[in-house]
């Protein structure tokens, strides 16, 4: 009985959030006669900050709930801190969900709404963190560490280090998340140029597909050789886990490559490549936090009040390892997945508009895509290190300098690709925009 009101709270906010996804979806497949641009109707906007609205409430119901069933007794404080941060995390996710929709997907929309769209899209991106942040840390003294990381089959959630038989790891869904979240925003570039969507749905298959091979591969073959050498089987028990993010990067990026080449010959492979490649970071954003509930991706152990500004739910995380020990009272492992995930995103905005917006006389096609394995291999080279105290010179630390060495490579052979161009008064391969 006591789990009933988490799963009544968790029904609501996903049928009121899928009939808010469902009916955006359809207005924005609605073309209206005459050309005219499209608007969203009083009666529609009702409708819409209706069912927002109970999501919000849904979310207090579902972590509510939660609070009953762990038997939690929560301080006033604590409670406060559950209700607003449940409420904003409630209101401001569909929120952002559905003005992002309108925004991106509608390009046409009537110009004041569209407007609006675009505000309510980046003020609520930090609310939800917000919320996010205060309703965990409302129930973050009550809850049993380390979280669970995955669902089996035979034995419902299981920690780091424990579990049998067949498992889906929050790591997975993560690393799938953070890959369709890339092909959204990919999906929308090319839209945004040739006028239609779904232009790289195999692309992104075929890319995703590889880089999981290419993450498992690097993973058995660079980081555990001794390993997987002796017994080459393993390679195949993908549900141990054990993935290898440089070599994700890679082997999908080869295959798209390939994959333009030679099935969409109309396409720009140079613009295409400075589309999607920089993107992979905002996918490695989103499956790095698959290593927070896998308790891996550490550096030294630390004291928790050097990481006071942090959620608690991380910080007691942090306390344990991917075995599942326990450090002890106080400390914690140096979370160096939360600054690579940071460092990570701040390097897709500083690629796509601190350099391919301000500077974009000076480029050439392909110079963003070299910039990810620049940046990539910068982040590798200082983040190895880090790990532990005992960091020896690996093969990652060593490839990471020939990524910054690629990167730079790449970036000089297309400047001197179309300046050979340019003297034999041939048209730059520049000309298209990102």
């Amino acid at each position: 009985m006591k789990y009933l009101l988490m799963i009544f709270g968790l029904v609501i906010f996903f049928a009121s959030l899928g009939y808010m996804i469902f009916r955006i979806v359809k207005f924005c497949k609605f073309s209206p006669l005459g050309g005219a641009s499209p608007k969203i109707d009083e009666k529609e906007r009702i409708y819409l900050i209706a069912l927002i609205i109970i999501c919000g409430l849904a979310s207090l119901l579902t972590n509510y709930g939660f609070v009953v069933m762990g038997n939690m007794p929560l301080a006033i404080g604590e409670h406060f801190s559950l209700i607003i941060g449940s409420l904003f995390f409630g209101i401001s996710f569909p929120l952002l969900i559905s003005s992002f929709a309108l925004y991106y997907y509608r390009p046409d929309l009537d110009p004041k709404q569209r407007k609006m769209a675009r505000i309510l899209t980046f003020v609520s991106i930090p609310f939800v963190f917000i919320g996010l942040w205060l309703f965990t840390n409302g129930m973050a003294d009550y809850m049993s560490y380390p979280l669970p990381n995955g669902l089996s089959f035979v034995e419902g959630f299981v920690t780091p280090g424990r579990g049998s038989g067949f498992t889906i790891s929050f790591y997975g869904i993560l690393v799938v998340s953070g890959g369709v979240s890339v092909y959204f925003i990919v999906d929308h570039k090319f839209y945004q140029k040739f006028g239609k969507h779904g232009l790289i749905d195999t692309l992104f298959i075929v890319s995703f597909l590889s880089g999981l091979i290419g993450a498992r591969l690097w993973y058995c073959l660079v980081l555990e050789p001794k390993v997987y050498f002796a017994d080459p089987v393993r390679i195949f028990q993908v549900w141990d886990g054990g993935l290898g993010v440089m070599g994700g990067a890679l082997l999908g990026v080869a295959a798209g490559v390939t994959f333009v080449l030679v099935f969409r010959k109309y396409v720009n492979i140079r613009w295409a490549m400075d589309i999607i490649i920089p993107t992979i970071l905002i996918g490695q954003v989103i499956g790095r936090w698959g290593n927070f509930f896998n308790c891996e991706v550490y550096g030294m152990e630390s004291s928790i009040s050097n990481w006071w500004f942090l959620p608690k739910v991380i910080m007691h995380n942090a306390q344990y390892s991917s075995s599942g020990a326990y450090l002890g009272d106080g400390l914690l492992h140096t979370p160096l997945f939360i600054i690579e995930s940071v460092i990570n995103l701040c390097g897709y905005f500083i690629i796509r508009y601190a350099i391919g917006k301000p500077l974009k006389k000076y480029l050439a096609l392909g110079d963003l895509a070299m910039c990810y394995f620049v940046w990539y291999g910068l982040v590798r080279v200082i983040m190895e290190p880090l790990r532990d105290g005992s960091f020896e010179y690996n093969t990652s630390w060593i490839i990471a300098f020939v990524l910054i060495g690629g990167g730079l490579l790449g970036i000089l052979a297309f400047h001197l690709y179309d300046f050979i161009r340019m003297k034999k008064g041939l048209p730059p391969r520049n000309l298209d925009t990102i």
